[in-house]
């Protein structure tokens, strides 16, 4: 017969456990070698994609079971704009994922500094799965606050029924096809590579802190000059691109490589993809998107092994090449992987656009999180006519001089 005092202590902990499951949490917390793992599902996804990522990593847990038959990964999926919410009320109780995907690393330091994440530590043969100019981004302070998983392009893509090949450089964009559609965005994303094209830094390096003021100028004034244009249309988010080249409303749009296999579904093989257009600067260098793993902050010391175990089998040469095959618009992140650019296309293409890419640090990720509505304002002001570019120019330089310095990348 259970006691009084036990049945109040039951009925307590039969509630806890009901509140936790009507948020989607696992119904008992990871104990020994089980380990909880979010996957964060970004909105720039559409459902189609995000259906094929959380089969693709429900797929590999399996697998990391059945070669470690003691150990187990069970998944959970949330929304970004559920994420903080989501985490605060797990750590509340002490249930904080022991890993956690990010779609990219752009929260990364938010999430540590709010309590979330904690260091992993690599020793130097486990860090030879990954890049060092990937690691070093992830530090913060010296320690490794997050794991690379996949690397994400942003390349042009079209239809090609209108457009036969994408533009080349930013003027072809003002010299449209008959009948084009074309799409920017005035987000960070959308700002960032063409600028880039006219020769600023949107990421300063270390004592190199130069007066570009005549190059945020040109590039204003160009954005202006192309709002003119009927052919083009200028959004505020990367989600109405997607969309507006699905349901062909625009015919050609800066796109992220996660985009492809939805767009495939409406379009077909007259989906084209391509580089974004150069500018009279040189190509242009948009931000590069890493997927990142980011370990939780109440793991016990088992369930950190079991977590950073589980990462580095994600991690390895094997794995990285079927995911990336199965998926087919990321980039693995593990350097010894041959991949056969030749028979895959799109791969070559974005293969080339991450090379062009450029990857910030977590704290130039904080900093332009903070500064991304400034950005959209100031854009808009150009758009409108409301400034003139020379204003904003001098805005624009001062928000970008006072950006965190970057290491040098390759």
């Amino acid at each position: 017969m259970i006691c009084r005092q036990g049945l109040v202590i039951l009925l307590a902990l039969s509630s806890a456990i009901s509140a936790c499951g009507s948020l989607g949490i696992s119904r008992l917390p990871a104990v020994g070698n089980t380990i909880n793992v979010v996957l964060e599902l970004s909105p720039q996804v559409d459902s189609f994609e995000q259906a094929r990522l959380k089969t693709l990593l429900e797929q590999e847990a399996i697998e990391f079971n059945r070669l470690n038959p003691h150990q187990r990964v069970r998944w959970h999926s949330v929304s970004s704009e559920r994420l903080q919410q989501d985490l605060k009320f797990r750590a509340a109780r002490g249930l904080t994922p022991d890993l956690i995907l990010l779609a990219s690393s752009r929260d990364l330091l938010t999430l540590h500094q709010q309590g979330f994440s904690t260091p992993v530590e690599l020793s130097l043969e486990e860090k030879r799965s990954f890049p060092a100019w990937l690691l070093t981004p992830l530090r913060y302070r010296g320690e490794q606050l997050g794991v690379p998983l996949f690397m994400v392009s942003t390349m042009a893509c079209f239809d090609r029924r209108r457009i036969p090949f994408s533009p080349q450089d930013l003027s072809d964009l003002l010299r449209p096809e008959d009948g084009s559609a074309l799409a920017l965005s005035t987000s960070l994303n959308g700002m960032n590579w063409i600028l880039t094209g006219f020769g600023v830094p949107l990421l300063p390096l270390p004592g190199r802190r130069s007066n570009r003021q005549s190059q945020v100028l040109l590039a204003l004034r160009w954005v202006q000059q192309a709002n003119l244009q009927p052919h083009i249309t200028f959004v505020s988010s990367e989600e109405e691109l997607r969309r507006g080249l699905a349901e062909g409303r625009f015919l050609w749009i800066p796109c992220s490589s996660v985009w492809i296999s939805s767009l495939r579904q409406t379009l077909g093989a007259n989906l084209g993809v391509g580089l974004l257009p150069a500018g009279p600067a040189g190509v242009a260098k948009p931000l590069m998107g890493v997927s990142t793993w980011m370990f939780g902050s109440q793991s016990s010391p088992t369930q950190r092994k079991l977590a950073k175990k589980f990462v580095l089998f994600a991690g390895n040469a094997v794995n990285q090449r079927t995911m990336m095959l199965r998926l087919g618009t990321v980039f693995p992140v593990n350097p010894a992987i041959l991949l056969p650019l030749n028979a895959y296309p799109t791969l070559s293409v974005m293969d080339v656009a991450l090379r062009n890419s450029i990857l910030p640090t977590l704290e130039q990720h904080h900093y332009f999180k903070l500064k991304d509505e400034q950005i959209g304002l100031l854009a808009n002001q150009v758009l409108a006519r409301s400034q003139d570019p020379l204003a904003v120019a001098h805005d624009f330089q001062h928000l970008l001089e006072n950006a965190p310095a970057a290491e040098a990348q390759p």
